[in-house]
């Protein structure tokens, strides 16, 4: 074994970027956590699985991964190997602190298309040993391939009415992004009989807040049309089942641009989206305020009409610049 990509603690949100690329590449996928093997074999065809102990891996000359290369060395300090680094996602975060600046660090980065690219270089001045490898949407690719796989899947795991809406917000990182706690139970009181609400939470909110989650869920586990999804790894089966996306600063919101949907941003902070440079998603939806969360099923179809004829043109722009290099 040459090559193979490489999670070797529980990143669980690793997993759906990973998984797609060694399955459409030929490489195995090394996993040292059963809580991640067990799914990888589940949901993603082709995928060849090494589960193995850490303290019992021996690296192959060349791994893919989602860690950065400082946090590999420190996992396998006595370890010869080169390292390749695949974004897990893209998103706008990342302006008020060091994600593209921890990028020097590598020798070899997989990037989307050109918006990563010119990301990377806004925020180093200089990266002449870094080699970048443009690999567009390859998660799209990957679910392509497997469409009739995941469509059975999706519609039996998940039985959906009405229209379908996702939302996918972010972990409550450092930059205070996610509006999950505060949004959740507006959407949820103001969803529509007639409609579904596929609500994923962010692994590491999933990880780091059990007791409050499960909380969170038993009071509306009598509110059949909200549907959790805590252990479906896989995104894009997700967007094609949703009529409609919501978020706030996730990296689903780029991956939702190629089906040229409603998208509806909810931001806590209150920025201006015409000029906050770590906003530039929410220029292909709808963005509301707190104080307006309730308000986004009631939009009426005349509304939502106007809406999709103002914003196609700019998803797929958007997307464009995002998974291909110009």
């Amino acid at each position: 074994m040459d090559a193979a990509g490489l999670i070797f603690n529980d990143s669980a949100h690793y997993l759906d970027h990973l998984a797609p690329f060694c399955a459409l590449n030929g490489l195995p996928l090394i996993l040292c956590e059963p809580s991640l093997a067990s799914p990888a074999r589940l949901y993603y065809p082709g995928l060849e699985v090494i589960e193995t102990p850490w303290h019992r891996l021996t690296l192959p000359p060349s791994v893919i991964s989602c860690h950065p290369f400082p946090m590999l060395q420190a996992a396998f300090p006595f370890a010869h190997f080169k390292a390749s680094w695949l974004p897990h996602g893209f998103s706008d975060k990342g302006w008020k602190n060091a994600v593209f600046e921890h990028l020097r660090h590598e020798q070899t980065i997989f990037v989307y298309g050109s918006k990563m690219i010119d990301c990377i270089h806004a925020k180093n001045d200089e990266l002449p040993h870094v080699n970048m490898i443009p690999v567009g949407n390859f998660r799209k690719r990957y679910y392509n391939q497997n469409k009739a796989f995941y469509r059975d899947l999706v519609q039996k795991t998940f039985p959906a009415k009405g229209r379908v809406f996702l939302y996918a917000p972010t972990w409550e990182d450092f930059e205070n992004n996610s509006s999950f706690w505060q949004a959740l139970p507006l959407l949820a009181k103001t969803l529509p009989d007639r409609d579904t609400l596929l609500v994923k939470p962010h692994p590491n909110t999933i990880a780091a807040c059990v007791a409050r989650l499960e909380q969170l869920m038993g009071k509306y586990e009598n509110q059949k049309n909200i549907l959790w999804v805590l252990d479906f790894p896989p995104i894009y089966p997700l967007l094609e089942r949703c009529d409609s996306y919501i978020g706030d600063m996730s990296s689903i919101g780029y991956d939702f641009l190629s089906f040229n949907r409603p998208m509806y941003f909810l931001s806590s902070q209150g920025h201006d989206a015409k000029t906050a440079q770590g906003l530039y998603l929410y220029q292909c939806g709808l963005h509301l305020l707190a104080e307006e969360y309730e308000t986004l099923f009631s939009l009426d179809e005349s509304t939502r009409a106007l809406d999709e004829s103002r914003f196609q043109k700019i998803r797929e722009t958007v997307d464009r610049y995002t998974f291909t290099q110009e």
